[in-house]
């Protein structure tokens, strides 16, 4: 007989130990499973009815013949070694109650890419015990791809197991990924904040409106970057059946913050529509920028974009009601003074100080968040450019008039602590749903810059710092269960 602590010997895993139940399902099965080794093959005994038992009377006297076959024909060993050994993992996975990974729905394998093409939607078959991520290991920066020989199981009760379809990596989680913004209790750090996939279990204190199988997309603090993902259910939402998903992660990362400001300048102006309003982007060729470009060009706003001088005709491209400024405040400022009705500041590169000059006396300043790569941390440990941000964005929200701050993130994850953040939480998901209907009747179209596998994740921290990606105003999406060059970026 095999010891049963042979088979729990695991790949390299992460620090965090299996939970108490995991090793109180994994011992269950395994005791239920009896393992023979005959020092080529492990094998499984498969208990039979007493029916079979009588229809094959000679099955334990034909046994040593079959293991001389074995000895003399090591090829026909192997095969039938192998055989067991899918047997005795499949029986595991049905014990455990998980679906096959190598079985998927055709359908969710469509919305992958948002109508891609079958390349690109070819699925990597690992074996069925292969769990992978991207860990951030210690605060020097440089992702580590691991791979997990364990079944992946719902951490707490009130979490469910979601099969990661897709995710993004945004210029956030590459300054993460960079050591900048993290402390070594947030270690190990998995990149991966906005993600869509399907239930593979639920835990016990899980609502019974979600269910296994469903599809359903939110936002975490992280651990997107994975196969399996255990998250508490209030993360997310049921996603729309009308969209991709990579469409769909798009529109919750970029295009809520922007259709979220607009609404609040329309809100606090108490207008209709933007209909003849000045605007102006404060860092129009981000994700968000370009957002804002296309919702407010549909209401006929006259958008003021500041941007360098090389996006300039790109911008110009996009709406016939565009007029491009330089990035540098001091060259926009004295043209626009007290001239806007709505400033979008996503870059706050003076603490707000152009930005609230260049509103008129009914005009409103919307505070976006950003991201700055600046690597300004004190004795190469604390993160001032987190710290700055922080004041900045208490200063924009308590102490300064005609200003109104839009965080998405605290929107959606404040959503059932009493009914006034419920209702946020509401109104989060009605304008989310909206912009399907958007996207749906082709008002809208999100832009997709990169599409990268879990292998291909450790490389782009560098790429958003040196400007290679993140400056062409679209998404990067991360496709967990495509292989290495499966996956063909736009």
């Amino acid at each position: 007989m095999v010891k049963l602590s042979s088979w729990k010997r695991s790949f390299r895993i992460s620090s965090t130990a299996f939970s108490a139940q995991q090793s109180k399902n994994t011992d269950k099965i395994l005791a239920s499973l009896q393992l023979q080794d005959d020092s080529k093959a492990v094998e499984t005994t498969i208990v039979e009815s007493p029916e079979e038992s009588k229809q094959q009377p000679d099955k334990q006297e034909a046994q040593p013949a079959d293991v001389k076959t074995k000895d003399a024909t090591p090829e026909k060993g192997a095969k039938e070694g192998e055989s067991n050994t899918e047997t005795m993992i499949q029986a595991l996975r049905t014990k455990l109650g998980l679906h096959d990974v190598c079985n998927e729905d055709a359908e969710l394998t469509s919305l992958d890419e948002g109508g891609a093409t079958s390349e690109e939607e070819t699925e990597y078959k690992p074996d069925l015990l292969q769990h992978e991520k991207m860990v951030l290991e210690d605060l020097s920066g440089g992702l580590a791809f691991l791979t997990f020989s364990r079944f992946a199981v719902v951490d707490e009760s009130t979490h469910i197991l979601i099969k990661v379809r897709a995710c993004t990596f945004s210029p956030e989680d590459a300054k993460k990924c960079s050591g900048i913004g993290l402390t070594k209790a947030m270690l190990p750090y998995v990149p991966g904040q906005f993600v869509i996939g399907t239930i593979e279990d639920v835990g016990s204190d899980v609502p019974t409106f979600f269910k296994v199988g469903d599809r359903v997309i939110g936002m975490v603090d992280g651990g997107g970057c994975s196969r399996f993902l255990s998250a508490d259910v209030d993360n997310f939402v049921k996603a729309p059946s009308n969209l991709g998903n990579s469409t769909a992660l798009a529109l919750m990362q970029d295009w809520m913050p922007a259709y979220r400001a607009l609404h609040m300048a329309k809100q606090s102006t108490k207008r209709a529509n933007l209909f003849g309003m000045n605007l102006l982007i404060t860092d129009s060729m981000s994700a968000a920028g370009q957002a804002v470009i296309a919702l407010a060009s549909e209401e006929g706003a006259n958008i003021y974009c500041c941007a360098e001088k090389t996006y300039h005709d790109y911008l110009k491209s996009l709406s016939s009601r565009i007029t491009c400024l330089e990035s540098n405040p001091e060259k926009w400022l004295p043209a626009l003074e007290e001239q806007m009705d709505v400033v979008i500041d996503n870059t706050c590169s003076d603490g707000y100080v152009s930005s609230c000059e260049a509103l008129g006396a009914k005009g409103v300043l919307i505070s976006l968040p950003y991201v700055s790569f600046d690597d300004n941390r004190l004795f190469g440990l604390f993160d001032m450019s987190s710290f700055q941000r922080k004041i900045d964005s208490t200063k924009a929200k308590y102490t300064m008039c005609q200003t109104v701050t839009v965080d998405t993130k605290e929107e959606f994850q404040i959503g059932n602590e009493d009914e006034n953040t419920a209702e946020k939480r509401l109104n989060f998901v009605r304008d989310f749903q909206y912009l399907a209907v958007m996207h749906d009747k082709g008002i809208i179209q999100p832009k997709i810059s990169e599409k990268v596998s879990l292998q291909e994740v450790s490389s782009y921290p560098n790429k958003f710092k040196s400007g290679a990606v993140g400056t062409s105003g679209g998404t990067v999406v991360c496709f967990p269960w495509k292989k290495e060059g499966d996956v063909a970026s736009p």
